[in-house]
């Protein structure tokens, strides 16, 4: 008969593919001069049309405000996005995706995207859905405790 893994053995396991995870996407994104973060920027500003609020970038990014925004400031510098006003809220800033950061995401994104259905292409179809819902219970179990 087999083992039921107990509660500590999954949380284990779960760090172990996070660290692992981790390890891999700094080793990858360091071949196109990115980071995961700026690489999580781009691919937003890229999916919504090359424009976002800097809010909702944030908010879809699930990081503090104040750590990002050091990100989004050297993005700025290297040119990757800029900074506009917002056409509604003085208060706030829209950030547009530059030339260089389209082309720079244009070189990235295809790989990234090869690398992640390899990588997750592991779970069989078939297990997937159940998989995804696991996953949200815990994150639920987690925000609740």
């Amino acid at each position: 008969m087999q083992k039921i893994p107990e509660p500590f053995e999954i949380l284990i396991a779960m760090f172990q593919v996070q660290n692992s995870l981790e390890r891999k996407a700094e080793t990858f994104f360091q071949l196109f001069g990115l980071t995961a973060a700026k690489f999580n920027i781009l691919n937003l500003l890229s999916i919504n049309n090359g424009v976002m609020d800097q809010l909702e970038l944030v908010n879809q990014l699930l990081v503090g405000k104040s750590s990002i925004s050091i990100v989004i400031n050297r993005m700025v510098h290297e040119h990757l996005i800029r900074r506009e006003p917002h056409p509604k809220d003085r208060r706030q800033v829209i950030l547009v995706i530059t030339d260089t950061g389209k082309e720079l995401w244009a070189k990235t994104a295809p790989t990234y995207e090869e690398t992640v259905k390899k990588v997750f292409g592991q779970i069989p179809v078939s297990h997937r859905t159940q998989f995804l819902t696991d996953l949200n219970k815990l994150k639920e179990a987690v925000s609740e405790v």
